[in-house]
């Protein structure tokens, strides 16, 4: 045998035989697993940095972390598997402990990182394994990431870390040159530490070299092998040391004058001390330099033969067959076939008892289903489907579908409500505690002056005074930013809910049925993801339709701006305003230009800068919707109307109710714009009410239009006095905040009082700050009013018709598809219904189904013991 042929477990003489006997024990291994039968397998023990690794690499020919300083700290099992498909590695790690060293109610193994496919990058991933092991409170993906460097830092060796772990890290190695076996690489067993990390590891080396185990005790030949306590372990567990090899490890770290050392290691290995049946080996493997050099297998081989040809004693032994890797190896591949020669009758009668276990089993089992397998199964998904339905339309089951899902559409509707544009009536910089309008808005604080420079960017070609509509627009759209994530989380959140519950009705009614089980969930997958799909085709566009303003509900679009509008004045108000210039008088009022409303009226009522005023003649005017050729909801004011529906001419300055005043004063006539962007030939204050006149200020009689957001009647009789308040109205320039509040509300019954005494009824407390009058930023406020409107009613669509579209095209509508499509896939009405049912109900391991399962599992035992008998091994 060539070196290199014998360096390779798998090309040895023995290996063909040995595959197909452990083909069976891997078919074993599939249905019965190593906790059913004890397989053979490969220990590799030793004192703390023994060396052990050395032995590991030899068999499976993959490098392994064994550097000074990074010993094994946790059982690394290594699985090799003969393929004919390329070479392979995955590591994995298995949980068996918990933080108290207690056995888990569920073993877990779950894989560490992607499939690897070159052999360089083994090493790393094992280290990276080892430190996640150690590591629990860690996310795996954050190790994953870690390079070398960083896993030997304090990141990875904290307080929390465990010095030693029982949990294993898996290493599954396949391709056509491996071998069908599987070796385990322990901790390295320590004397100087804490009692229980001691008794820790030797349990842990104990429980391994139990049973059909091949034990590799690794000697370093720098301590007295009397100091080996690995080799003490494996002759409690081997008595009669059939089934131990010693291993010696670093020769050269003998120094030529340890000459004394250096006789007492010939006598071991050539059997004259401390003798084994099966003897020992003497191996040198390369040190840290040359690994950091990537030496090669076979340089490395060349150089221990090298070394073992010079380096006396060892070239003047007798036994030269006992030097080396290469006969290590090839003498290991006859006692692995001697080890499985010895423990294959075992198996037999392990494999023998756990038949006897089947057939008792089979027949403590309830009886097989006695009916047409396609009608048990087309019965057990109606009751599956029948249990989704009722989840997703009653939602009085356990699962509470429908009110985990209320829960979501309600924080979908908080969401998109705090996307309401910030407005902030008042200048940068000036704003207080009051003057934010709507303390619901989370966006960032958009002020008059940001509104007024936004506005000057958009003109282009308008006409004077007229605010262009892109302006309106990018701010609807700005507002509309985060609505796509806010469904997207929505969406996921409610198909995260679906998902449960059908997980839940699955376990409920599959879970006696694996196959089935399986299957159904693969089925089930792909009906959720079609109508995933299905329902974001829709709300797509519902979401792209919002970004082009329009509506058709202009009332409810008129009371909103007129809302906000009022609101807007009124924290500018609270705010304090630049006080209004020195009126002129009559004779040097110039007449202002027309200023028409940024919003047009509509017939019945007329929303204005704040109030909505109904026309005392009908207007042909109204909101201006969709139409043809635009393509947008338009702001844009009608022409020739007013906010008042018609061209008014009067300003009031709202300052209180106060006797020896008309209620709007009877000012010097001026020009200007009123309050709620009117033309105005004439300003009045309006001081409260007095007898004698109405409340315009005209002598009682005659009719009066106001402008005011209800109908006005005309007044063509004296109305019936108000009454007048005991005590003396305040001083016209005390502000409401001035007042107390039982003065102030006083004072506010007194002006709705005189307002229905004058026949204008309907007016609230709410209607009066309407009446603020204008100032520098109407522009601006009127802007924010009609945005923030239109949010009103943009957010009332989308909080309604995305739940609802997401309710009918995903959750009622996989309801609706889940039993059709499940029937169809699962072939239910096809020639061979019946075999199949029979097959997916047969291969369950519950107490219906576990019939089946345990006949297939006899029947493979039963091949075993055919097997060996045709081996020649049945005893």
């Amino acid at each position: 045998m060539t070196p290199s042929s014998a360096f390779e477990l798998s090309s040895s003489q023995y290996a063909t035989r040995r595959k197909e006997m452990l083909a069976l024990l891997k078919q074993l291994r599939a249905t019965g697993s190593q906790a059913e039968l004890d397989l053979p397998r490969i220990t590799v023990i030793g004192n703390q940095s023994a060396g052990k690794s050395s032995v590991v690499e030899a068999i499976s020919g993959i490098t392994v972390p064994r550097d000074a300083g990074t010993c094994t700290r946790c059982p690394m099992e290594c699985r090799l598997s003969k393929t004919a498909r390329r070479w392979t590695c995955q590591i994995s790690i298995r949980r068996e402990y918990d933080e108290s060293g207690n056995v888990l109610d569920k073993v877990s193994e779950t894989p560490f990182g992607d499939v690897i496919t070159d052999k360089k990058d083994v090493e790393l991933a094992l280290r990276r394994a080892q430190v996640a092991v150690l590591n629990p409170h860690v996310p795996p993906s954050e190790i994953l990431r870690a390079s070398a460097k960083d896993l030997t830092g304090p990141h990875f060796a904290s307080s929390r870390s465990h010095k030693f772990s029982r949990d294993t890290v898996c290493i599954d190695l396949e391709g056509p040159e491996l071998t069908d076996l599987s070796f385990v690489d322990l901790p390295g067993l320590i004397q100087n530490a804490d009692p229980q990390i001691i008794k820790l590891v030797e349990d842990m080396v104990v429980s391994h070299i139990k049973g059909n185990c091949l034990i590799l005790v690794a000697l370093p030949m720098t301590d007295d092998i009397e100091n080996q306590k690995a080799l003490r372990l494996a002759r409690q567990e081997d008595t009669d040391g059939r089934r131990t090899i010693g291993v010696m490890t670093k020769p050269d770290m003998l120094t030529a004058g340890q000459t004394k050392s250096r006789e007492i290691w010939l006598d071991i290995i050539e059997g004259r001390r401390h003798p084994l049946v099966h003897g020992y080996y003497c191996t040198r493997q390369p040190d840290d330099a040359q690994r950091a050099a990537e030496i090669t297998q076979e340089e490395a081989r060349a150089a221990e033969s090298a070394f073992f040809s010079a380096e006396i004693p060892w070239s003047t032994s007798s036994r030269k067959n006992r030097f080396g890797t290469v006969h290590l190896i090839a003498s290991l591949s006859d006692l692995l076939i001697g080890i499985i020669n010895e423990t294959i009758p075992r198996i037999r009668t392990e494999a023998a008892n756990k038949l006897n276990a089947c057939n008792h089993e089979l027949t403590a089992l309830p009886k097989a289903i006695d009916e047409d397998p396609a009608n048990y199964m087309l019965k057990l998904l109606t009751r599956f489907c029948d249990g989704v339905h009722h989840s997703v339309h009653s939602g009085s089951d356990d699962i509470q579908l429908v009110h985990l899902n209320k829960t979501v559409f309600a924080e979908f509707k908080a969401t998109i409500r705090r996307t309401a544009p910030n407005f902030v009536p008042v200048k940068e910089g000036l704003a207080g505690a009051a003057t934010k309008v709507d303390e619901l808005a989370m966006g960032q604080p958009f002020y008059l002056d940001n509104m007024r420079k936004h506005i000057e960017r958009s003109i282009t070609r308008e006409l004077p005074n007229n605010t262009p509509f892109s302006a309106k627009e990018d701010l609807i759209v700005e507002f509309q930013a985060g609505w796509e994530s806010a469904i997207e989380v929505c969406f996921a959140a409610i198909r995260k809910h679906v998902e449960n519950m059908l997980n839940k009705h699955v376990e409920n009614h599959f879970h006696r049925y694996d196959h089935l089980e399986g299957h159904v969930r693969i089925f089930i997958a792909d009906i959720v993801e079609k109508h995933s799909e299905a329902c974001k085709a829709i709300l797509q566009p519902v979401l792209k339709i919002e970004t082009t303003p329009f509506t058709q509900n202009g009332h409810y679009l008129s009371e909103s701006v007129d809302k906000w509008l009022a609101l807007y004045k009124e924290a500018r108000a609270k705010e304090g305003r630049p006080p209004l210039k020195k009126r002129k008088s009559h004779d040097e009022a110039t007449p202002a230009p027309k200023k028409a409303s940024n919003l047009a009226p509509k017939p019945s009522e007329t929303s204005t800068n704040g109030a909505s005023f109904p026309p005392h003649e009908p207007s042909s005017s109204g909101v201006r919707a969709f139409q043809q050729g635009s393509g947008a909801f338009s702001f844009a004011p009608q022409p020739g109307n007013s906010a008042f529906g018609a061209n008014l001419s009067h300003t009031t300055v709202f300052n209180g109710f106060g006797n020896g005043n008309n209620a709007f004063g009877a000012g010097p006539q001026t020009t200007g714009i009123s309050a709620f962007g009117a033309n105005s030939s004439w300003t009045s204050n309006f001081n409260g009410f007095t007898n004698g006149n109405n409340a315009f200020g005209a002598p009682q009689g005659e009719p009066v239009q106001a402008a005011f957001p209800f109908r006005m009647p005309v007044v063509t009789q004296p109305p019936t006095p108000v009454s007048q308040p005991s005590t003396p109205a305040p001083q016209p320039s005390a502000s409401a905040e001035e007042i107390g509040d039982p003065e102030r509300q006083k004072r506010i019954n007194e002006v709705l009082a005189g307002l229905a005494a004058l026949g204008y009824h309907g007016v609230t407390e709410s209607d009066l700050p309407k009446m603020i009058p204008p100032d520098e930023y109407e522009r601006e406020i009127q802007v924010m009013a009609e945005v923030r409107g239109y949010f009103q009613i943009a957010y009332k669509r989308i909080i309604d018709n995305i739940p609802s579209l997401i309710d009918l095209l995903f959750v009622k509508a996989i309801a609706s598809d889940m039993q059709g499509s499940l029937i169809s896939k699962l072939s239910l009405g096809t020639a061979d219904a019946k075999e199949r049912c029979a097959m997916y109900l047969a291969e369950n391991p519950t107490v219906l189904m576990k019939r089946k399962e345990l006949t297939v599992r006899k029947e493979r035992l039963e091949e075993v013991r055919h097997a060996l008998h045709a081996f020649g091994l049945s005893t």
